[in-house]
């Protein structure tokens, strides 16, 4: 007995076939990862720029006026590590942020001058050389790290102060010196660049930027 398909079969199979296809396609991204693959470690350095008042020491790329300096300092894992644990001991975000799909910079802000300087973490992004951009972890992303973890509220809790989330307000000759947490850098990135917008000096603004150059160690 033979049996002749119609179109609207052929059609049928064709759209059933194509349907399982992208259930496998689907199953395999949430088995192995929703991110594209992750080089690491990874190495950044700051890159040397011409505009006045930035200068490079070591790994750190400060800018510097009569009113505010300003600087970062990218880290590695084990240096991730040890602040963390630093300020609390067994600290199970310490595992988790310095996997390579995270990056970590020090941000220290010395307010120099008489009025009061905002900084808003909120317009700080990171852009990558593949259009990738990046908003700083807050609270809240950092609550749903943790939620898998035993007691969450007190390994924030223990973290305070230790990262920017919302807005620093310093006085005048105060400083802070703070984590800025970024998601990864994703395979074949190899330059970086962090921009802040909007950092208030009294009633003024000034927007920097800090180049890096990134590669495998």
């Amino acid at each position: 007995m033979k049996i002749y398909y119609t179109p609207k079969s052929v059609a049928a199979k064709i759209i059933f076939c194509f349907t399982l296809l992208s259930a496998y396609c689907l199953l395999s991204t949430v088995l192995t990862g929703c991110t594209a693959a992750i080089k690491g470690p990874v190495s950044v350095k700051p890159i040397q720029t011409s505009l006045p008042g930035y200068s490079i020491s070591g790994q750190r790329i400060t800018y510097s006026n009569q009113d505010i300096k300003l600087s970062i300092l990218p880290l590695n894992p084990p240096e991730t590590r040890k602040i963390l644990m630093d300020k609390a001991q067994n600290n199970p975000l310490s595992e988790i942020l310095t996997r390579p799909q995270y990056m970590v910079f020090l941000l220290d802000i010395e307010n120099l001058s008489r009025a009061k300087i905002i900084y808003n973490p909120a317009l700080t992004a990171l852009h990558d050389s593949e259009m990738g951009f990046h908003k700083p972890l807050d609270y809240t992303d950092l609550y749903s790290l943790a939620g898998s973890l035993q007691n969450p509220e007190h390994t924030l809790n223990n973290m305070k102060g230790l990262f920017y989330d919302l807005s620093v307000t310093l006085e005048s000759r105060q400083q802070t010196s703070r984590l800025l947490l970024f998601s990864g850098i994703e395979e074949g990135i190899n330059k970086l660049m962090i921009e802040m917008k909007e950092v208030y000096i009294g009633t003024s603004t000034i927007t920097l930027s800090f180049d890096f150059i990134a590669g495998e160690e």
